[in-house]
């Protein structure tokens, strides 16, 4: 290992940056005012002198320095460190960190107002991150570009070893779309983005920023097809009827008392239940029924933890194989020895929802699987599934026209609970139901 030493001059102060030659090959610097939070960023390389002009500012000025070292064509920080200037001489040592260095405060109140779009290519199955901008102006000259700076920090656990990763890259586009640096699946992100405009040389001052915000990265369909197979290898075969799905909501839910009043159940956005990286929490919408009865009576439960208003729904009503398919979404816990869940998403082929879950979720054969499937010796649906059943049903319900199908019940049953806002995230310390590498928070 060959250490070397370089001086950056900011002003009137010197900084003398110590660092592994044979590691890193280009260095992007912040520089920020501690008093107003002008913020600039500046690309410098390893061959030449590192001299920074902050238009002479006052030589009392506080700074914030953070300076990341990269490799010549990779955005990865390699080394990184953050040091304020408060005196003419300064030393500082870039080196690896168990924590990616804090993101840079930006002068810019007009905040840069951002959606996470995590796409898959039907063609290749690959999948790609696109931050899309929701207020920018669309250049009316064909040589204008927009210039962004992301700071990307992942953090992921795998074997109970937490590693993070930073990422610092100056991206140029013609649209409202930011192409995202290609990131592992299943990754706890937290990104900062900064409009850019270019100030000469190597200098590009802040003009603009979003708030610092957090996603995970989706499950690819490979992820989903490993956690089909440990389902598969954590069940224990118990065959059931499946006369009834079945849906409980308090009576006083807003969503209850509006498909009272229109006649019409209509379905919204899937939570957060469940694996936190599952690709259509928060992307889908639809209405959850149970599948799973009483072990012992084989009908459903005579509570709910869900509320009070029930409806019984006879499975072939929503489950044709002319007119449904069937998808594998998640196999997930709640909390350690607790029961598991299975979740299907039942969806109209061609429609929104369809369209999404083709490439990301395992399609399932609705008269073989072992989780939900058409008995016709017996002539009924049945389950082979030890875990809990739960179908996503991404279609309104219409309660009027079910209403004149024989079979199609509303009850009052006794209520424990209801669902929690939001949902419950899956218990990332079972050893059955997660992959190796576990998503959380940073």
């Amino acid at each position: 290992m060959v250490e070397v030493q370089k001086i950056l001059s900011i002003g009137s102060t010197t900084i003398n940056i110590t660092y592994n030659r044979d590691q890193i090959s280009r260095i992007i610097c912040a520089v920020q005012n501690t008093d107003n939070y002008e913020t600039n960023f500046y690309f410098l390389n390893c061959t030449n002198l590192w001299h920074i002009d902050q238009n002479q500012q006052p030589p009392d000025t506080e700074l914030r320095i953070t300076i990341y070292g990269l490799k010549i064509n990779g955005p990865k920080v390699i080394l990184s460190n953050t040091i304020i200037l408060n005196s003419p001489i300064h030393d500082m040592r870039l080196e690896s960190r168990h924590r990616p260095c804090r993101f840079p405060f930006s002068l810019a109140t007009d905040e840069l107002k951002l959606n996470v779009d995590q796409r898959v290519d039907e063609m290749t199955n690959e999948s790609s991150i696109i931050f899309r901008c929701e207020d920018v102006q669309l250049p009316t000259r064909f040589e204008f570009k927009y210039h962004y700076i992301q700071i990307i920090k992942t953090k992921s656990t795998t074997h109970h070893v937490s590693s993070y990763n930073e990422y610092v890259e100056l991206t140029t586009t013609d649209n409202n779309e930011i192409p995202c640096i290609n990131l592992p699946s299943r990754e706890a992100v937290n990104y900062k983005i900064y409009r850019v405009s270019p100030a000469g040389g190597n200098k590009y001052r802040v003009t603009k920023s979003s708030n610092q915000s957090q996603f995970i990265t989706h499950n690819t369909m490979i992820d989903v097809n490993n956690l089909y197979r440990l389902a598969l290898l954590a069940n224990q075969v118990i065959t059931m009827p499946v006369y009834y799905l079945f849906r409980n909501k308090p009576r006083h839910d807003p969503t209850i008392k509006e498909a009272k009043r229109t006649g019409i159940m209509t379905k919204y956005i899937k939570d957060n239940n469940g694996d936190q990286a599952s690709c259509i929490n928060e992307k889908i919408n639809g209405l959850f029924f149970s599948a799973t009865a009483d072990r012992r009576t084989h009908i459903p439960p005579v509570s709910s933890p869900f509320g009070d208003y029930r409806i019984l729904v006879p499975p072939q009503y929503l489950l044709n194989s002319i007119t449904a398919n069937i998808y594998f979404a998640d196999f997930y816990c709640k909390k350690q020895r607790g029961p598991h869940y299975i979740t299907l998403v039942l969806t109209t082929p061609g429609s929104v929802e369809d369209v999404y879950c083709k490439p990301r979720l395992p399609k399932l054969d609705i008269n073989n699987n072992i989780f939900l499937y058409y008995d016709p010796m017996h002539g009924h649906y049945r389950t082979d599934s030890s875990s809990n059943v739960e179908v996503l049903y991404t279609e309104n319900i219409n309660l009027i026209e079910m209403r004149s199908k024989l079979g199609f019940q509303e009850l009052t049953v006794r209520s424990t609970g209801q669902s929690r806002p939001g949902g419950i995230p899956k218990n990332t310390s079972c050893t059955i139901c997660n992959l190796p590498k576990n998503p959380s928070r940073i």
